[in-house]
């Protein structure tokens, strides 16, 4: 495979991101772009499609990126898989655990690569911590706790805050990534609980703030908040394991760990890096089969899982 041929569908706002992002990697090129939105699709300097149809069945692509709001993903991805073309979907992968099966099953049946796009997977301090973790730095994992929380601006305006495009409220868009997090670096979810809130009185079927409680299968215990409404913010994750702590501070790029007897912390050394750029670039591996794949499809489909049982045991 000399150049992968990557189609986007969905080239505004984590579109844009992706735009950029497949920009540096080498080897790949996006030589179609298909918006609803035809001057964004014609920004990106590939063919412009407005329909994803005509893009999938008009082009010989090695890989589709699928970057819509998520009441859009089933029906693409659907489609890119029952062709055979390797698909990467923006998170949620789907509003519902039957959306997101749907997906699931559309890449089984094909036997076609379908990965979801937790980028924070991909962030170099979150794998400096977990390289701590698979080396016992940290000792058995006891706890876990992460935000991730912002003031976003007219959220009311967009389709964010609309319950039959995204299928849910900060837990949806925010937390998912947070469960994936907990999963991939602390154990698969047995349980999960959530307290949500309205405080946008223009928002309506969905929450703009939400807490989850998780408990993992090797009994350890997660807390994820999330909040569309709080001016300023923490945005950080913390492992308290049986032997030390370690802390990812997203708001100052700090990483950091301390051990028992220890009295001060010590930084991590983290390489450099853009997580979005290399989550495509181990995409582009992936394809070359020059690496395994690191998150799938089935992953995607968990954390819509975990949501869904969150809203399910509300707390109040």
């Amino acid at each position: 495979m000399s150049e992968l041929k990557v189609g986007i569908v969905g080239c505004g706002g984590i579109g844009a991101v992706h735009v950029k992002s497949w920009a540096q990697v080498d080897g790949a090129r996006i030589v179609a772009a298909c918006d609803a939105d035809g001057a964004r699709a014609e920004a990106t300097g590939a063919t412009a499609y407005a329909d994803y149809l005509a893009m999938l069945d008009g082009e010989q692509l090695d890989v589709v990126d699928i970057c819509t709001p998520p009441n859009l993903h089933p029906a693409i991805a659907i489609e890119a898989l029952k062709r055979g073309i390797p698909t990467i979907c923006e998170k949620p992968l789907a509003r519902t655990p039957e959306e997101a099966r749907q997906i699931t099953a559309a890449a089984a049946s094909s036997g076609t690569l379908l990965m979801t796009a937790f980028c924070h997977r991909f962030h170099p301090p979150v794998e400096a911590v977990k390289a701590m973790i698979d080396a016992g730095t940290l000792g058995r994992i006891l706890m876990f706790r992460n935000r991730f929380g912002t003031k976003f601006k007219d959220v009311e305006s967009r389709w964010f805050a609309d319950v039959e495009v995204a299928g849910g409220g900060t837990l949806m868009d925010t937390s998912v990534h947070s469960v994936d997090l907990f999963r991939y670096l602390v154990g698969e979810v047995s349980a999960a609980s959530a307290a949500v809130a309205n405080y946008n009185p223009a928002i309506h079927g969905l929450e703009d703030s939400g807490a989850m409680l998780l408990k993992a299968e090797n009994g350890a215990i997660g807390v994820i908040e999330a909040s569309w409404m709080t001016p300023w913010s923490a945005n950080i994750v913390e492992f308290y394991g049986e032997l030390g702590v370690a802390e990812i501070n997203y708001n100052n790029g700090a990483t950091r760990y301390i051990l028992q007897g220890e009295s001060d912390w010590t930084p991590v050394k983290v390489e450099s890096g853009d997580r979005f750029v290399k989550e495509l670039q181990h995409l582009a591996a992936v394809l070359r089969g020059e690496e395994e794949l690191r998150v799938t499809g089935e992953d995607g489909l968990r954390a819509v899982e975990v949501i869904h049982q969150a809203y399910a045991h509300p707390v109040g």
